[in-house]
C-alpha cells in the first residue's frame, strides 16, 4: 500500500480562516503530512477509539490500535459487543489523539485468523504499545490486559483505511483528508 494522497480541507464559516485571528499571521501552514502522522502512530502514545454500527445505533470503546506501516491491528474479546458489531458488519471508525493532531481513519475490519496475521499483529502491537502477545489457537494470548478488556485471549482484527481526517489541535497544520 501506498502513501495516501493528502487532500487539504477548506476552512469554511466566519470565524475559521487564519486571517480572522487576532494573531494569526493569514498563512496557511499547509496540508498534514502523512509521514508525520505516521511516526506519531508508531510512537506509541496514542488514545485511540474504535466506532462501530449497532442495532441502537453506534458503540464506541476505547482499545490500543497499532499502526503496521499499512494498516491498523487491533485485539478484543470474542464476548465484547464491538466484536459483534464488527463481525456483522464491518465498517468502522478510529478516531485517534496524537496530541498535535485528532486522526480520525475509516475503513473496514476483517478478523485475523492464520498464524502468519496473528504474528503480524503481535508484533505490531508489541512494537507501538510494548504489550507482549503470544499466538494461540486462532487467538492472541497475553500475561495481562486492560482492566476492562475482559482478559485473554483476544481476538485480532485489521482495520485497512479508505480515508482518513487529520484535525490539527493549535492550527499547525490545515484540516487534511487522506485518500488511499
Amino acid at each position: 500500500m501506498s502513501d495516501p494522497i493528502a487532500q487539504q480541507l477548506p476552512r469554511r464559516g466566519r470565524g475559521t480562516h487564519l486571517s480572522e485571528y487576532p494573531t494569526a499571521d493569514g498563512e496557511s501552514p499547509g496540508p498534514a503530512s502523512w509521514t508525520e502522522v505516521e511516526k506519531a502512530l508508531r510512537a506509541g502514545d496514542a488514545t485511540s477509539w474504535l466506532s462501530t454500527r449497532s442495532p441502537a445505533g453506534v458503540h464506541t470503546r476505547p482499545l490500543f490500535a497499532a499502526w503496521t506501516g499499512t494498516s491498523f491491528v487491533f485485539a478484543t474479546k470474542s464476548s465484547a459487543a464491538k466484536t459483534a458489531h464488527m463481525d456483522a458488519d464491518g465498517r468502522v471508525s478510529l478516531a485517534v489523539d496524537l496530541h498535535t493532531l485528532h486522526l480520525v481513519v475509516e475503513g473496514t475490519v476483517e478478523r485475523l485468523t492464520s498464524e502468519a496475521e496473528l504474528t503480524r499483529a503481535s508484533t505490531a502491537l508489541l512494537k507501538v504499545y510494548g504489550w507482549p502477545t503470544t499466538v494461540v489457537g486462532g487467538e492472541l494470548d497475553a500475561a495481562f490486559g486492560a482492566p476492562t478488556s475482559g482478559g485473554p485471549p483476544y481476538r485480532a482484527y485489521e482495520l485497512v483505511p479508505s480515508r482518513a481526517f487529520a484535525f490539527p489541535t493549535d492550527d499547525q497544520v490545515e484540516p487534511t483528508r487522506f485518500i488511499w
